[in-house]
């Protein structure tokens, strides 16, 4: 065994042994009726035992036995003798011991030190006094534990005082002290237990609950991802599929000029949920993926090119404002969903309105983007999912900047603004 190895045990029984001073961190559990079972079947076989020494120790004191057996002296009868009402209440303190003790989780020290008040006559509540002194040094609390211990050495040693009880002596001495030190401790290492146990739960549940809240969270951002990506080039393949149904005057040149636009953002729809479906997938490409090269995630660099097919649908688009270089890629990628979504929904709700798109920023005041339209009570025709403005204000909220959406003054706004970097 290597001197690493050996020392585990040794640090693990330090690490108890310290614990075990400790105030308790988990609240004790109810007992399982078979735990309760055998407390109470333990108690009621020490009432039995005890009845049937007090019934011996009779039936010797009156010459009542063998007649073989050898009569003690008349100092020898004192000691196995007890009076008759001591025996009776002896039995009745038993009982009443048994009946509270159910209540040591709400009174720990106050029913302890009862039962152990009992103990100074009743010996049927010694089993009785020493579950209460183990559940009470289960709370690790020591200056209550050193109580108990004081009044439970008191008693021990008190009931030797009496004329019907044995002589004290040092042995007897020590073995009460031995005897209460034993279930103090006990109890504590019982309570370090109980509360490991209970940790190993907490972790065990706390981890099934972060592993539901990643999930679930991975499941808003592939939902997020796909929206943005597939919302702006399916609004454009709706309104250019529109113009044909419902345009039957179209000359055959425009009609194919058409046909070619819904084809193109159909082929980059595609492409964009491949880019995004491979940023999402663990793990090594399928083999059928490796000869379709990946896109890149968008910036502000393919900006123009969103603004320029928005323009080709007749939308019109003021974009202004001055952005200082070097914004991270994470932000830049973020502010070209946003202002995706942002065409996006004024094409759907606002056709025709004029957007204004204002982007500015710099390193010491953040990234500002604003979007407002006019609104208009003609829409686009294209149904939404109400899942843009949803997806817009987590992103924002992810790199720990500050969204608000809505109409004001008769127009809608879209105002966001993002820390330049969120790492800071």
């Amino acid at each position: 065994m290597t001197p690493a190895a050996a020392r585990t045990p040794a640090r693990r029984a330090r690490a108890t042994w310290l614990a075990m001073f400790e105030p308790e961190r988990y609240p004790p559990p109810r007992l399982s009726g078979a735990s309760l079972a055998w407390r109470y079947l333990l108690c009621l076989a020490w009432f039995a035992l005890t009845a049937l020494a007090y019934a011996l120790a009779h039936q010797v004191g009156t010459g009542t036995g063998d007649a073989a057996a050898p009569i003690p002296a008349e100092g020898e009868l004192a000691d196995l003798r007890l009076p008759a009402v001591v025996m009776a209440l002896d039995g009745v303190l038993g009982v009443v011991s048994l009946a509270i003790i159910h209540l040591r989780r709400r009174f720990p020290l106050a029913i302890c030190l009862v039962i152990h008040g009992f103990m100074l006559i009743s010996a049927t509540s010694a089993p009785v006094g020493g579950w209460a002194l183990i559940s009470l040094a289960s709370r690790r609390q020591l200056p209550r534990t050193l109580i108990a211990l004081g009044v439970g050495l008191a008693v021990a040693l008190g009931s030797y005082l009496w004329p019907w009880s044995a002589a004290l002596s040092a042995p007897v001495i020590v073995a009460a002290f031995v005897g209460q030190a034993l279930f103090a401790l006990l109890g504590a290492y019982l309570g370090v237990r109980r509360d490991r146990q209970a940790s190993f739960h907490a972790r065990v549940e706390q981890a099934d609950r972060d592993r539901e809240f990643a999930v679930l969270a991975e499941r808003n951002r592939i939902a997020r991802e796909m929206h943005d990506v597939l919302a702006h080039r399916i609004s454009l393949v709706s309104m250019h599929a529109g113009a044909l149904a419902y345009r039957t005057d179209l000359p055959p040149e425009q009609t194919q000029e058409i046909a070619r636009v819904i084809q193109e953002n159909a082929h980059a729809s595609l492409t964009e949920l491949r880019s995004v479906l491979s940023t999402l997938r663990e793990g090594p490409s399928l083999p059928g993926d490796a000869a379709q090269p990946v896109a890149p995630q968008p910036t502000l660099g393919d900006l123009p090119g969103l603004l320029a097919d928005a323009r080709a649908l007749g939308q019109v688009v003021d974009l202004r404002g001055t952005l200082a270089p070097g914004l991270p890629l994470v932000q830049q990628r973020h502010l070209f969903r946003i202002a995706q979504e942002a065409l996006t929904n004024a094409r759907k709700h606002a056709p025709r309105a004029r957007v204004a798109m204002l982007l500015e920023g710099a390193p010491a005041s953040g990234v500002h983007l604003r979007v407002t339209n006019d609104v208009t009570q003609v829409g686009g025709g294209v149904p939404g999912a109400a899942l843009g403005l949803v997806g817009v204000t987590e992103r924002v909220q992810m790199l720990g900047g500050r969204v608000d959406a809505g109409v004001h003054e008769g127009r809608f706004v879209l105002d966001a603004w993002l820390p330049w970097d969120h790492r800071r």
